[in-house]
């Protein structure tokens, strides 16, 4: 019903002991359909159902001439309705769904986010058992049912028109004598729970953003990231090839006091010999042959008052090391060619996928500009340190890639995160990206499946190790069963080959704990 048809009126009188009563009484005498009635100190509100403009006149003359009766104004709406509204305005401009169910298990509240998420409209919910949609499993509405609470519990249901993957945190809501009188369930799309899940919380929102992961191994990077990204101090990021150095730099940019200066970035191994000085420190026109006519100002000279990331640090020449180190100690430039120094306020950002350690030792790194390098140093785990972040890592290279590649995939079925688990990823996360990459090319659905899948190489043959050979089985034998057929097949011959768990384990580029588990798994006798 719409507002018009609804007369409201508030009744403002003396506050004193019966001045309500006497109001009411008045009220409920009169020949009226009484909707609500609201009472508060010196007020009392009505809502009556609309008839006539003379009538309701009638209406007010009478009250009016009731003793204590101060004034009386036609009202817009009731306070418990401006209370709904203000309610419901903040249940729909959440970032979230709120589904509140009684404890019939019937729908009351059905936000804007629900109804987008999962294209139903409230009015085509409401009223209805929680029961008869896919909203949530049977694990969770027996949870409410016993007044457990749960926190992001990740469901998976076929929807109107698509898969719809979604995270669930649900409250009981109780009496004050402790009954179950129903609850509050609050819904995040999995693409964006991922999203925010990889900010980091800090002063500068989305630092992190592009640091995908929540393992133990990558929040504790994140941590002292966070922790020395305000100090001027040198960085050295240590980590193997693809594991994200670059992005890690940036975020420590962003975190710290310079992040509205320039981010510079050179990589060392990129850069020919006879050409690193002039990048670095520049040169006065002239200075040798092929020299720019206008002369070139250095990178560390781009990089003032900003942060300057020198990749591939370990790959500098020994004479060229001696060159740097005067730079970093004495906070000076001199460009080929020039006669004058030029004082630099850099923030240095170092990364290496090489042993420094052992190159010093060997004599091919200065030990002097080691420990100038090396004050904060930030070891980056290799992903097969954080196999736990691979599903959201997929999630995340799905989503960053679905617009490029023109393509409209959801996720990743169960048994091709599984696989992706148990390979060593020699290329960490760049080569992750690859193979997703590579399997969303491949993939004609909206899931991507182990038919898509194609991961790493055997070094003899070149072909993907995931390449399934011919051999015999049942012509009606499903996939899983010929997976697992496979499987099996292969962990047996690898154990008559290598004789010990752990030696067959690194040849397949899985873990010790997988191997073990696979041979209980299919009673393999060794």
């Amino acid at each position: 019903m719409s507002i018009n048809e609804f007369y409201r009126l508030e009744v403002t009188g003396k506050d004193e002991v019966g001045s309500a009563v006497g109001i009411l009484n008045k009220i409920y005498c009169f020949d009226i359909n009484l909707n609500s009635v609201e009472v508060s100190p010196g007020k009392v509100r009505i809502k009556i159902k609309n008839t006539s403009y003379d009538r309701n006149e009638s209406i007010k003359r009478e009250l009016l001439g009731l003793d204590g009766v101060i004034s009386i104004n036609e009202i817009k709406l009731m306070q418990f309705e401006k209370d709904e509204k203000k309610i419901h305005a903040i249940i729909n401009s959440v970032d979230d769904g709120i589904i509140y169910i009684n404890g019939k298990m019937e729908i009351e509240v059905f936000n804007s986010y629900c109804e987008e998420l999962f294209h139903y409209k409230k009015e085509e919910v409401a009223g209805k058992n929680i029961k008869d949609f896919n909203f949530i499993s049977d694990a969770i509405l027996e949870s409410i049912q016993k007044g457990e609470r749960y926190d992001n519990v990740e469901v998976d249901m076929e929807g109107k028109k698509r898969n719809i993957h979604f995270l669930a945190t649900g409250r009981p809501v109780k009496d004050g004598k402790d009954n179950i009188v129903g609850a509050v369930i609050s819904i995040r799309s999995a693409e964006e729970a991922i999203q925010i899940a990889n900010v980091i919380s800090s002063s500068e929102k989305g630092a992190f953003t592009e640091v995908v992961g929540n393992s133990f191994a990558i929040k504790s990077v994140k941590e002292l990231c966070i922790s020395v990204a305000k100090s001027n101090s040198t960085i050295l990021l240590r980590g193997e090839s693809g594991t994200g150095k670059e992005i890690f730099a940036k975020a420590i940019q962003n975190l710290s006091n310079r992040q509205d200066k320039k981010f510079v970035t050179l990589n060392c191994a990129a850069i020919p010999e006879t050409l690193i000085e002039s990048e670095m420190f520049g040169y006065e026109k002239g200075s040798f042959t092929g020299a720019s006519s206008e002369g070139k100002e250095g990178i560390f000279k781009e990089a003032h008052e900003g942060t300057l990331f020198l990749d591939e640090i370990g790959e500098l020449s020994m004479t060229f090391q001696a060159k740097l180190l005067r730079v970093l100690q004495e906070g000076v430039v001199r460009k080929i060619g020039g006669k004058r120094e030029e004082k630099v306020d850099v923030r240095i950002i170092a990364a290496t996928n090489r042993n420094l350690e052992d190159m010093v030792e060997k004599g091919e790194f200065r030990e002097d500009l080691y420990y100038r390098l090396n004050i904060i140093p930030v070891f980056i785990p290799a992903l097969r340190e954080r196999l736990d972040d691979i599903s959201t890592l997929v999630a995340f290279f799905i989503n960053k890639l679905n617009s490029r590649l023109n393509k409209k995939i959801l996720g990743a079925d169960a048994a091709f995160i599984n696989t992706l688990m148990e390979y060593s990823w020699p290329g960490n996360v760049r080569e992750l990206q690859n193979v997703v990459e590579r399997a969303m090319n491949l993939c004609s659905s909206d899931i991507l499946t182990l038919e898509h899948l194609i991961i790493g190489f055997d070094n003899r043959s070149k072909r993907p190790i995931t390449k399934i050979p011919k051999f015999s089985y049942e012509e009606d034998l499903d996939l899983k069963k010929t997976i697992e057929m496979y499987e099996k097949e292969v962990i047996t011959n690898s154990l008559k080959i290598h004789k010990t768990y752990r030696k067959t384990a690194k040849a397949l580029g899985i873990s010790h704990t997988s191997i073990i588990n696979k041979v209980k798994k299919f009673d393999i006798q060794v």
